[in-house]
Protein backbone atom coordinates (compact mmCIF):
# COMPACT_ATOMS: atom_id res chain seq x y z
CA UNK A 1 0.00 0.00 0.00
CA UNK A 2 2.77 2.04 -0.35
CA UNK A 3 6.14 2.48 -2.22
CA UNK A 4 8.69 3.74 -3.74
CA UNK A 5 10.30 3.80 -7.46
CA UNK A 6 13.49 3.66 -6.10
CA UNK A 7 13.06 0.84 -4.36
CA UNK A 8 13.54 -0.71 -7.53
CA UNK A 9 14.35 -0.78 -11.14
CA UNK A 10 12.70 1.42 -13.15
CA UNK A 11 12.27 -0.91 -16.06
CA UNK A 12 10.60 -3.31 -13.19
CA UNK A 13 7.82 -0.48 -12.62
CA UNK A 14 7.22 -0.05 -16.28
CA UNK A 15 6.50 -3.69 -16.38
CA UNK A 16 9.72 -3.85 -19.04
CA UNK A 17 11.14 -7.95 -19.20
CA UNK A 18 9.84 -9.72 -16.83
CA UNK A 19 10.41 -12.63 -18.21
CA UNK A 20 13.46 -14.29 -19.41
CA UNK A 21 14.95 -12.64 -22.87
CA UNK A 22 16.36 -14.21 -25.59
CA UNK A 23 18.56 -11.54 -26.50
CA UNK A 24 19.74 -11.73 -22.99
CA UNK A 25 20.66 -15.56 -23.09
CA UNK A 26 22.05 -15.43 -26.53
CA UNK A 27 24.68 -12.51 -25.82
CA UNK A 28 25.19 -14.69 -22.52
CA UNK A 29 26.22 -17.91 -24.15
CA UNK A 30 27.95 -16.43 -26.89
CA UNK A 31 30.03 -14.42 -25.19
CA UNK A 32 30.73 -17.48 -23.32
CA UNK A 33 31.02 -19.86 -26.21
CA UNK A 34 33.65 -16.61 -27.65
CA UNK A 35 35.58 -16.46 -24.36
CA UNK A 36 36.08 -20.19 -24.15
CA UNK A 37 37.59 -20.44 -27.34
CA UNK A 38 39.75 -17.36 -27.18
CA UNK A 39 41.46 -18.70 -24.11
CA UNK A 40 41.54 -22.47 -25.23
CA UNK A 41 43.52 -21.53 -28.41
CA UNK A 42 45.75 -18.34 -26.68
CA UNK A 43 48.70 -19.56 -24.52
CA UNK A 44 47.51 -18.05 -21.25
CA UNK A 45 50.42 -17.97 -18.45
CA UNK A 46 49.48 -19.75 -15.16
CA UNK A 47 48.04 -17.04 -12.41
CA UNK A 48 50.11 -18.64 -9.43
CA UNK A 49 53.63 -17.83 -9.79
CA UNK A 50 56.74 -19.19 -7.69
CA UNK A 51 57.25 -16.21 -6.10
CA UNK A 52 58.31 -16.11 -2.05
CA UNK A 53 55.82 -13.70 -0.08
CA UNK A 54 57.37 -10.35 0.08
CA UNK A 55 57.80 -8.42 3.07
CA UNK A 56 54.36 -6.90 4.06
CA UNK A 57 53.95 -3.28 3.89
CA UNK A 58 53.45 -0.91 6.70
CA UNK A 59 49.73 0.00 7.39
CA UNK A 60 49.91 3.78 5.81
CA UNK A 61 51.44 2.22 2.92
CA UNK A 62 48.33 -0.61 2.75
CA UNK A 63 45.81 2.37 3.37
CA UNK A 64 47.59 4.99 0.52
CA UNK A 65 47.84 1.90 -2.17
CA UNK A 66 43.72 0.84 -1.35
CA UNK A 67 42.65 4.77 -1.55
CA UNK A 68 44.09 4.94 -5.00
CA UNK A 69 43.01 1.69 -6.01
CA UNK A 70 39.52 3.36 -4.85
CA UNK A 71 39.93 6.68 -7.12
CA UNK A 72 41.18 5.09 -10.13
CA UNK A 73 38.36 2.54 -9.97
CA UNK A 74 35.40 5.32 -9.65
CA UNK A 75 37.88 6.64 -12.10
CA UNK A 76 37.52 3.92 -14.90
CA UNK A 77 33.17 3.68 -13.82
CA UNK A 78 32.67 7.31 -14.62
CA UNK A 79 34.84 7.13 -18.07
CA UNK A 80 33.21 3.88 -19.07
CA UNK A 81 29.73 5.05 -18.19
CA UNK A 82 29.97 8.19 -20.08
CA UNK A 83 31.18 6.61 -23.03
CA UNK A 84 28.53 3.50 -23.10
CA UNK A 85 25.88 5.54 -22.40
CA UNK A 86 26.69 8.31 -24.47
CA UNK A 87 27.34 5.43 -27.56
CA UNK A 88 23.72 4.19 -26.73
CA UNK A 89 22.38 7.88 -26.83
CA UNK A 90 23.96 8.46 -30.29
CA UNK A 91 23.18 5.52 -32.06
CA UNK A 92 19.72 3.56 -31.86
CA UNK A 93 21.67 0.02 -32.86
CA UNK A 94 23.82 0.55 -30.42
CA UNK A 95 21.14 1.15 -27.25
CA UNK A 96 19.18 -1.80 -28.67
CA UNK A 97 22.06 -4.14 -28.18
CA UNK A 98 23.26 -2.46 -25.12
CA UNK A 99 19.84 -2.34 -23.20
CA UNK A 100 19.77 -6.63 -22.99
CA UNK A 101 23.54 -6.65 -22.73
CA UNK A 102 23.47 -4.20 -19.49
CA UNK A 103 20.51 -7.15 -18.04
CA UNK A 104 23.21 -10.08 -18.73
CA UNK A 105 26.20 -7.38 -17.00
CA UNK A 106 24.33 -6.79 -13.84
CA UNK A 107 23.66 -10.42 -13.27
CA UNK A 108 27.83 -11.59 -13.68
CA UNK A 109 29.11 -11.38 -9.84
CA UNK A 110 31.81 -9.21 -9.98
CA UNK A 111 34.40 -10.62 -7.87
CA UNK A 112 34.38 -14.02 -10.25
CA UNK A 113 36.10 -11.98 -13.30
CA UNK A 114 39.46 -11.50 -10.73
CA UNK A 115 41.13 -15.02 -12.42
CA UNK A 116 39.96 -14.44 -16.34
CA UNK A 117 41.01 -10.83 -15.93
CA UNK A 118 44.47 -11.66 -13.93
CA UNK A 119 45.42 -13.86 -16.77
CA UNK A 120 45.39 -10.89 -19.47
CA UNK A 121 45.76 -7.44 -17.54
CA UNK A 122 48.29 -6.74 -14.13
CA UNK A 123 47.34 -6.71 -10.89
CA UNK A 124 46.44 -3.27 -10.09
CA UNK A 125 44.56 -3.03 -12.98
CA UNK A 126 42.47 -6.50 -12.57
CA UNK A 127 41.91 -5.10 -9.13
CA UNK A 128 40.74 -1.48 -10.27
CA UNK A 129 38.48 -3.86 -13.05
CA UNK A 130 37.24 -6.10 -10.55
CA UNK A 131 35.89 -3.21 -7.86
CA UNK A 132 34.24 -0.85 -11.11
CA UNK A 133 32.68 -3.73 -12.79
CA UNK A 134 29.53 -3.90 -11.16
CA UNK A 135 29.15 -0.69 -10.51
CA UNK A 136 29.41 0.49 -14.24
CA UNK A 137 26.06 -1.23 -15.48
CA UNK A 138 24.34 0.63 -12.49
CA UNK A 139 25.40 4.14 -13.51
CA UNK A 140 24.98 3.35 -17.70
CA UNK A 141 21.44 1.75 -16.54
CA UNK A 142 20.52 4.82 -14.27
CA UNK A 143 21.23 6.97 -17.35
CA UNK A 144 19.21 5.13 -19.38
CA UNK A 145 16.27 5.08 -17.46
CA UNK A 146 16.81 8.85 -16.53
CA UNK A 147 16.53 9.10 -20.29
CA UNK A 148 13.27 7.08 -20.85
CA UNK A 149 11.78 9.53 -18.13
CA UNK A 150 13.06 12.73 -20.26
CA UNK A 151 9.75 15.21 -20.28
CA UNK A 152 8.81 15.83 -24.35
CA UNK A 153 8.68 19.49 -23.82
CA UNK A 154 13.13 19.47 -23.61
CA UNK A 155 13.09 17.64 -26.80
CA UNK A 156 11.10 20.09 -27.66
CA UNK A 157 13.59 22.79 -26.63
CA UNK A 158 16.80 21.17 -27.97
CA UNK A 159 15.49 20.90 -30.93
CA UNK A 160 14.43 24.54 -31.61
CA UNK A 161 18.10 25.65 -30.37
CA UNK A 162 19.48 22.98 -33.26
CA UNK A 163 21.52 21.00 -30.28
CA UNK A 164 23.97 18.78 -31.81
CA UNK A 165 24.09 15.18 -30.61
CA UNK A 166 27.10 16.27 -28.57
CA UNK A 167 24.95 18.96 -26.69
CA UNK A 168 21.68 17.17 -26.85
CA UNK A 169 23.68 14.46 -24.06
CA UNK A 170 25.77 16.79 -21.82
CA UNK A 171 23.44 19.71 -21.50
CA UNK A 172 19.96 17.58 -21.53
CA UNK A 173 20.58 13.93 -20.95
CA UNK A 174 23.47 14.12 -18.13
CA UNK A 175 21.90 16.96 -15.78
CA UNK A 176 18.38 15.15 -15.83
CA UNK A 177 19.80 11.70 -14.88
CA UNK A 178 22.35 12.82 -12.32
CA UNK A 179 19.79 12.57 -9.26
CA UNK A 180 19.14 8.63 -10.17
CA UNK A 181 23.11 8.06 -10.98
CA UNK A 182 24.35 9.58 -7.58
CA UNK A 183 21.25 7.36 -5.84
CA UNK A 184 22.54 4.05 -7.44
CA UNK A 185 25.85 5.09 -6.83
CA UNK A 186 25.12 5.40 -2.98
CA UNK A 187 23.76 1.75 -3.45
CA UNK A 188 26.36 0.01 -4.99
CA UNK A 189 29.47 1.28 -2.61
CA UNK A 190 29.15 -1.28 -0.08
CA UNK A 191 29.58 -4.04 -2.53
CA UNK A 192 32.48 -1.63 -4.35
CA UNK A 193 34.30 -2.46 -1.15
CA UNK A 194 33.64 -6.02 -0.76
CA UNK A 195 35.33 -6.13 -4.33
CA UNK A 196 37.42 -4.07 -3.82
CA UNK A 197 38.91 -5.79 -0.75
CA UNK A 198 38.57 -9.09 -2.12
CA UNK A 199 40.54 -8.65 -5.10
CA UNK A 200 42.94 -7.01 -3.09
CA UNK A 201 43.49 -10.42 -0.86
CA UNK A 202 42.92 -12.64 -3.66
CA UNK A 203 45.41 -10.99 -5.86
CA UNK A 204 48.17 -11.31 -3.34
CA UNK A 205 47.17 -15.43 -3.14
CA UNK A 206 47.88 -15.21 -6.86
CA UNK A 207 50.22 -13.19 -7.06
CA UNK A 208 52.32 -14.22 -4.16
CA UNK A 209 53.34 -10.71 -3.49
CA UNK A 210 51.86 -9.49 -0.08
CA UNK A 211 51.33 -5.55 -1.66
CA UNK A 212 47.67 -5.78 -2.58
CA UNK A 213 46.63 -3.04 -0.04
CA UNK A 214 44.38 -3.28 3.06
CA UNK A 215 42.47 -6.06 1.31
CA UNK A 216 45.61 -8.55 1.22
CA UNK A 217 46.77 -6.94 4.77
CA UNK A 218 43.70 -8.43 6.14
CA UNK A 219 43.92 -11.66 4.27
CA UNK A 220 47.38 -12.01 5.24
CA UNK A 221 46.62 -11.17 9.17
CA UNK A 222 43.95 -14.08 9.05
CA UNK A 223 46.34 -16.77 7.75
CA UNK A 224 48.55 -15.96 10.41
CA UNK A 225 46.38 -16.10 12.83
CA UNK A 226 46.54 -12.09 14.22
CA UNK A 227 43.32 -11.40 15.40
CA UNK A 228 45.53 -7.72 16.49
CA UNK A 229 46.40 -6.87 13.01
CA UNK A 230 42.80 -8.16 11.52
CA UNK A 231 41.56 -5.38 14.16
CA UNK A 232 43.95 -2.83 13.25
CA UNK A 233 43.26 -3.10 9.61
CA UNK A 234 39.74 -3.55 9.84
CA UNK A 235 40.30 0.33 12.00
CA UNK A 236 42.34 1.76 9.36
CA UNK A 237 39.38 0.36 6.45
CA UNK A 238 36.81 2.01 8.24
CA UNK A 239 38.68 5.23 8.06
CA UNK A 240 38.85 5.07 4.57
CA UNK A 241 35.34 4.08 4.01
CA UNK A 242 34.40 7.07 6.38
CA UNK A 243 36.96 9.33 4.19
CA UNK A 244 35.47 8.73 1.00
CA UNK A 245 31.84 9.06 2.01
CA UNK A 246 32.31 12.15 3.76
CA UNK A 247 34.65 13.24 0.76
CA UNK A 248 32.83 12.41 -2.02
CA UNK A 249 29.54 10.71 -1.71
CA UNK A 250 27.56 12.98 1.05
CA UNK A 251 28.65 16.15 -1.02
CA UNK A 252 28.04 14.27 -4.43
CA UNK A 253 24.66 13.62 -3.29
CA UNK A 254 23.58 16.91 -1.47
CA UNK A 255 24.90 18.51 -4.71
CA UNK A 256 22.71 16.15 -7.02
CA UNK A 257 19.53 17.28 -5.51
CA UNK A 258 19.45 20.34 -7.68
CA UNK A 259 19.12 18.60 -10.52
CA UNK A 260 15.52 17.26 -9.51
CA UNK A 261 12.96 18.02 -12.22
CA UNK A 262 10.33 18.88 -9.17
CA UNK A 263 13.73 20.56 -6.83
CA UNK A 264 15.12 19.54 -3.77
CA UNK A 265 13.14 17.70 -0.95
CA UNK A 266 11.75 20.24 1.31
CA UNK A 267 11.05 17.71 4.01
CA UNK A 268 14.38 16.06 3.71
CA UNK A 269 17.55 17.16 5.04
CA UNK A 270 20.92 16.82 2.61
CA UNK A 271 23.28 14.39 3.46
CA UNK A 272 26.10 16.95 5.47
CA UNK A 273 29.99 16.51 5.38
CA UNK A 274 32.54 18.51 7.47
CA UNK A 275 34.94 17.92 4.84
CA UNK A 276 32.13 19.81 2.35
CA UNK A 277 31.55 22.70 4.92
CA UNK A 278 35.52 23.03 5.10
CA UNK A 279 35.99 22.85 0.97
CA UNK A 280 32.93 25.82 1.10
CA UNK A 281 34.89 27.76 3.39
CA UNK A 282 38.19 27.81 1.62
CA UNK A 283 38.69 30.78 -1.25
CA UNK A 284 40.52 28.68 -3.04
CA UNK A 285 39.01 25.58 -3.10
CA UNK A 286 35.82 27.17 -4.47
CA UNK A 287 38.00 28.96 -7.03
CA UNK A 288 39.01 25.24 -7.98
CA UNK A 289 34.87 24.63 -7.85
CA UNK A 290 34.24 27.30 -9.85
CA UNK A 291 36.88 26.58 -12.82
CA UNK A 292 35.97 22.71 -12.77
CA UNK A 293 32.28 23.58 -13.29
CA UNK A 294 33.22 26.25 -15.78
CA UNK A 295 35.37 24.24 -18.15
CA UNK A 296 32.37 21.30 -18.09
CA UNK A 297 29.83 23.45 -19.29
CA UNK A 298 32.60 24.75 -21.72
CA UNK A 299 33.01 21.25 -22.96
CA UNK A 300 29.30 20.27 -23.12
CA UNK A 301 28.69 23.19 -25.13
CA UNK A 302 30.64 22.34 -28.21
CA UNK A 303 29.39 21.69 -31.23
CA UNK A 304 30.51 18.29 -31.93
CA UNK A 305 27.93 16.56 -34.83
CA UNK A 306 24.86 18.09 -36.64
CA UNK A 307 22.20 20.24 -35.83
CA UNK A 308 19.39 17.60 -34.99
CA UNK A 309 15.81 18.46 -36.24
CA UNK A 310 14.51 15.65 -35.08
CA UNK A 311 12.84 13.94 -31.81
CA UNK A 312 15.74 11.79 -30.09
CA UNK A 313 17.03 8.60 -31.38
CA UNK A 314 14.63 6.21 -28.92
CA UNK A 315 11.24 7.48 -31.28
CA UNK A 316 13.04 6.14 -33.72
CA UNK A 317 11.66 2.83 -35.16
CA UNK A 318 14.50 -0.47 -34.13
CA UNK A 319 14.17 -3.22 -35.81
CA UNK A 320 13.74 -6.17 -33.28
CA UNK A 321 15.69 -9.36 -33.00
CA UNK A 322 14.58 -12.51 -34.02
CA UNK A 323 14.22 -14.09 -30.08
CA UNK A 324 13.41 -17.23 -31.35
CA UNK A 325 16.08 -18.39 -33.42
CA UNK A 326 18.98 -16.39 -31.50
CA UNK A 327 18.96 -18.72 -28.19
CA UNK A 328 18.63 -22.09 -30.16
CA UNK A 329 22.07 -20.88 -32.23
CA UNK A 330 24.07 -19.42 -29.41
CA UNK A 331 23.09 -22.77 -27.31
CA UNK A 332 24.72 -24.59 -29.85
CA UNK A 333 27.99 -22.41 -30.02
CA UNK A 334 28.30 -22.53 -26.52
CA UNK A 335 27.97 -26.38 -27.02
CA UNK A 336 30.78 -27.15 -29.37
CA UNK A 337 32.88 -24.25 -27.24
CA UNK A 338 32.49 -26.27 -24.44
CA UNK A 339 33.70 -30.18 -26.25
CA UNK A 340 36.31 -27.61 -27.90
CA UNK A 341 37.47 -26.30 -24.66
CA UNK A 342 37.25 -30.20 -23.07
CA UNK A 343 35.09 -28.94 -20.19
CA UNK A 344 32.05 -31.70 -20.85
CA UNK A 345 32.76 -33.81 -18.30
CA UNK A 346 32.60 -30.60 -15.53
CA UNK A 347 29.34 -29.39 -16.77
CA UNK A 348 27.42 -31.99 -14.12
CA UNK A 349 29.78 -31.18 -11.07
CA UNK A 350 29.23 -27.69 -11.86
CA UNK A 351 25.59 -27.96 -12.26
CA UNK A 352 24.84 -29.64 -9.00
CA UNK A 353 27.04 -27.44 -7.32
CA UNK A 354 25.18 -24.79 -8.88
CA UNK A 355 22.34 -25.99 -7.70
CA UNK A 356 23.98 -26.02 -4.07
CA UNK A 357 24.60 -21.93 -4.37
CA UNK A 358 21.24 -21.13 -5.18
CA UNK A 359 20.03 -22.84 -2.18
CA UNK A 360 22.41 -20.58 -0.20
CA UNK A 361 21.41 -17.58 -1.86
CA UNK A 362 17.64 -18.17 -1.56
CA UNK A 363 18.16 -19.28 2.28
CA UNK A 364 19.81 -15.54 2.46
CA UNK A 365 17.39 -13.85 1.02
CA UNK A 366 14.60 -15.82 3.54
CA UNK A 367 16.77 -15.75 6.68
CA UNK A 368 16.68 -11.82 5.78
CA UNK A 369 13.23 -11.46 5.76
CA UNK A 370 12.50 -13.78 8.30
CA UNK A 371 14.83 -11.74 10.44
CA UNK A 372 13.90 -8.22 9.07
CA UNK A 373 10.33 -7.95 8.60
CA UNK A 374 8.92 -9.07 12.63
CA UNK A 375 12.04 -6.72 13.99
CA UNK A 376 11.35 -3.73 11.44
CA UNK A 377 7.81 -3.01 12.20
CA UNK A 378 8.23 -3.40 16.11
CA UNK A 379 10.82 -0.94 15.94
CA UNK A 380 8.46 1.20 13.95
CA UNK A 381 5.85 0.39 16.08
CA UNK A 382 7.66 1.73 18.99
CA UNK A 383 8.14 5.57 17.35
CA UNK A 384 10.39 7.48 15.43
CA UNK A 385 12.22 7.95 18.45
CA UNK A 386 13.78 4.42 18.40
CA UNK A 387 13.23 4.36 14.55
CA UNK A 388 15.74 7.15 13.59
CA UNK A 389 18.59 5.98 15.49
CA UNK A 390 18.72 2.65 14.22
CA UNK A 391 18.22 2.82 10.99
CA UNK A 392 21.29 5.14 11.06
CA UNK A 393 23.15 2.43 12.66
CA UNK A 394 21.94 -0.15 10.55
CA UNK A 395 22.95 2.30 6.96
CA UNK A 396 26.65 2.84 9.31
CA UNK A 397 27.10 -1.34 9.68
CA UNK A 398 26.20 -2.00 6.14
CA UNK A 399 28.92 0.25 4.81
CA UNK A 400 31.63 -2.05 6.62
CA UNK A 401 32.51 -5.08 4.45
CA UNK A 402 30.94 -8.27 6.47
CA UNK A 403 34.34 -10.11 4.72
CA UNK A 404 36.39 -9.12 7.30
CA UNK A 405 33.53 -10.50 10.18
CA UNK A 406 33.83 -14.35 8.21
CA UNK A 407 36.79 -15.66 10.50
CA UNK A 408 35.26 -14.44 13.65
CA UNK A 409 31.78 -16.27 12.45
CA UNK A 410 34.80 -19.16 11.61
CA UNK A 411 36.02 -19.25 15.29
CA UNK A 412 32.48 -18.38 16.77
CA UNK A 413 31.05 -21.76 14.98
CA UNK A 414 28.88 -19.76 12.30
CA UNK A 415 30.24 -21.16 9.85
CA UNK A 416 27.24 -21.69 7.46
CA UNK A 417 26.82 -20.23 4.07
CA UNK A 418 23.33 -19.06 4.76
CA UNK A 419 25.16 -17.11 7.54
CA UNK A 420 28.10 -15.48 6.18
CA UNK A 421 26.18 -14.46 3.01
CA UNK A 422 23.38 -13.07 5.47
CA UNK A 423 25.87 -10.19 6.90
CA UNK A 424 26.48 -8.17 3.63
CA UNK A 425 22.70 -8.68 2.34
CA UNK A 426 20.50 -8.25 5.76
CA UNK A 427 21.07 -4.26 6.13
CA UNK A 428 19.48 -3.65 2.90
CA UNK A 429 16.15 -5.46 3.65
CA UNK A 430 16.45 -3.46 7.02
CA UNK A 431 16.59 -0.47 6.13
CA UNK A 432 13.65 -1.06 3.26
CA UNK A 433 11.80 -2.28 6.14
CA UNK A 434 12.06 0.76 8.53
CA UNK A 435 11.46 3.03 5.66
CA UNK A 436 8.07 1.50 4.64
CA UNK A 437 6.61 0.92 7.87
CA UNK A 438 7.69 4.61 8.22
CA UNK A 439 5.94 5.84 4.85
CA UNK A 440 2.22 4.07 5.70
CA UNK A 441 -0.29 6.81 5.50
CA UNK A 442 -1.12 8.23 8.92
CA UNK A 443 -4.55 7.71 8.32
CA UNK A 444 -4.76 4.13 7.62
CA UNK A 445 -3.23 3.75 11.32
CA UNK A 446 -6.02 6.20 12.47
CA UNK A 447 -8.61 3.52 10.85
CA UNK A 448 -6.64 0.74 12.20
CA UNK A 449 -6.92 2.36 15.80
CA UNK A 450 -10.41 2.76 15.35
CA UNK A 451 -11.37 -0.30 13.79
CA UNK A 452 -9.22 -1.89 16.76
CA UNK A 453 -6.83 -4.01 14.74
CA UNK A 454 -4.61 -5.49 17.35
CA UNK A 455 -1.89 -8.70 17.01
CA UNK A 456 -2.20 -10.73 14.05
CA UNK A 457 -4.88 -9.08 12.63
CA UNK A 458 -3.21 -5.62 12.15
CA UNK A 459 -0.57 -7.21 11.04
CA UNK A 460 -2.28 -9.36 8.38
CA UNK A 461 -4.46 -6.57 7.21
CA UNK A 462 -2.04 -3.05 7.26
CA UNK A 463 1.35 -3.92 8.41
CA UNK A 464 2.29 -6.34 6.07
CA UNK A 465 0.49 -5.65 3.21
CA UNK A 466 1.91 -2.30 3.39
CA UNK A 467 5.41 -2.78 3.37
CA UNK A 468 4.90 -5.98 0.76
CA UNK A 469 5.97 -3.22 -2.03
CA UNK A 470 9.07 -1.73 -0.81
CA UNK A 471 10.06 -5.05 0.45
CA UNK A 472 9.89 -6.97 -2.82
CA UNK A 473 11.72 -4.28 -4.16
CA UNK A 474 14.44 -4.62 -1.50
CA UNK A 475 15.06 -8.49 -2.43
CA UNK A 476 16.27 -7.33 -6.06
CA UNK A 477 18.76 -4.52 -4.55
CA UNK A 478 19.33 -7.37 -1.70
CA UNK A 479 20.24 -10.08 -3.91
CA UNK A 480 22.72 -8.10 -5.77
CA UNK A 481 25.99 -8.56 -2.72
CA UNK A 482 24.80 -11.95 -1.85
CA UNK A 483 25.77 -13.25 -5.59
CA UNK A 484 28.97 -10.45 -5.16
CA UNK A 485 30.14 -12.59 -1.93
CA UNK A 486 29.24 -15.98 -2.91
CA UNK A 487 32.62 -16.76 -3.70
CA UNK A 488 34.36 -15.98 -0.52
CA UNK A 489 31.05 -17.27 1.95
CA UNK A 490 31.29 -20.67 0.86
CA UNK A 491 35.10 -20.77 0.62
CA UNK A 492 34.88 -20.10 4.53
CA UNK A 493 32.52 -23.06 5.11
CA UNK A 494 34.48 -25.92 5.15
CA UNK A 495 31.26 -28.55 5.49
CA UNK A 496 30.10 -27.93 2.03
CA UNK A 497 31.11 -26.41 -0.70
CA UNK A 498 29.28 -24.58 -3.92
CA UNK A 499 29.65 -22.80 -7.31
CA UNK A 500 31.18 -19.82 -5.94
CA UNK A 501 33.78 -22.02 -3.89
CA UNK A 502 34.79 -24.03 -7.15
CA UNK A 503 35.48 -20.49 -9.06
CA UNK A 504 37.40 -19.18 -6.28
CA UNK A 505 40.00 -22.47 -6.10
CA UNK A 506 39.67 -22.99 -10.10
CA UNK A 507 40.85 -18.78 -10.02
CA UNK A 508 43.48 -19.86 -7.66
CA UNK A 509 44.84 -22.95 -10.13
CA UNK A 510 44.55 -20.55 -13.11
CA UNK A 511 41.89 -22.64 -14.77
CA UNK A 512 40.45 -20.21 -16.96
CA UNK A 513 38.54 -22.32 -19.18
CA UNK A 514 36.80 -23.65 -16.14
CA UNK A 515 36.53 -20.17 -14.60
CA UNK A 516 34.68 -18.90 -17.87
CA UNK A 517 32.25 -21.81 -17.74
CA UNK A 518 31.28 -21.92 -13.71
CA UNK A 519 31.17 -17.94 -14.37
CA UNK A 520 28.51 -18.58 -16.98
CA UNK A 521 26.57 -21.05 -14.83
CA UNK A 522 26.34 -18.40 -11.76
CA UNK A 523 25.32 -15.13 -13.99
CA UNK A 524 22.47 -17.88 -15.77
CA UNK A 525 21.50 -18.94 -12.16
CA UNK A 526 21.60 -15.06 -10.90
CA UNK A 527 19.39 -14.19 -14.06
CA UNK A 528 16.77 -16.96 -12.99
CA UNK A 529 16.38 -15.85 -10.14
CA UNK A 530 15.94 -12.28 -10.72
CA UNK A 531 13.42 -13.16 -14.00
CA UNK A 532 11.59 -15.81 -12.92
CA UNK A 533 10.98 -14.97 -9.58
CA UNK A 534 12.16 -11.61 -7.53
CA UNK A 535 10.74 -9.51 -10.82
CA UNK A 536 7.36 -11.12 -11.06
CA UNK A 537 6.98 -11.11 -7.12
CA UNK A 538 8.02 -7.18 -7.25
CA UNK A 539 5.90 -6.26 -10.08
CA UNK A 540 2.94 -8.51 -8.72
CA UNK A 541 3.08 -6.78 -4.85
CA UNK A 542 3.70 -3.29 -6.29
CA UNK A 543 0.60 -3.03 -8.84
CA UNK A 544 -1.60 -5.05 -5.79
CA UNK A 545 -0.99 -2.90 -3.05
CA UNK A 546 0.63 0.29 -4.10
CA UNK A 547 -1.69 3.07 -3.82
Amino acid sequence: MTGSPMAMPLRIMHRWRQRMSGVELSILFCATAFALLVAHRGSVAPVLSAMPPAAPMPLWEMAGLTFLHVALSLAIVVAASLLLSGAACQWPRFRALLIPALSVARAVPGLGLIGILAAVFPPSLTIMLVAASSMIWRIVTAVLDAEDTLPAALDEVATGLRMTGWQRFWRLKIPVAVPLTTFRAMQAMPAFWVRLLSAEGLMMLMSHQATGGCGAAALQAMLDHHPLRIVEVSVLILLLILVVDQALMRPMTGWAQRYRPEGPFETRSRPQSWLLTIWRRTKPMLWLSGTIGEALAWVGNWRLGRPRSILPERDRPVRAFPEALLPLISLLLLAYAIYHAGLVRQVPSDLAEGVLTLSHVCGTLALCVLVWVPLGLLISERGSSLRTPFRTAVVACGLFPAVLLYPLCRELGLDSSVILLFLGAHWLVGVVVLDAAKAIPSGLRQVAVGLRLRGILLWRRLLLPAIAPELCGGLLTAVVPVWNAVMVAEAFVPSDSGLGAALLSEALSGAVGAQILALMLLTLLSMLLDRLVLQPLAVNAAQKYTI
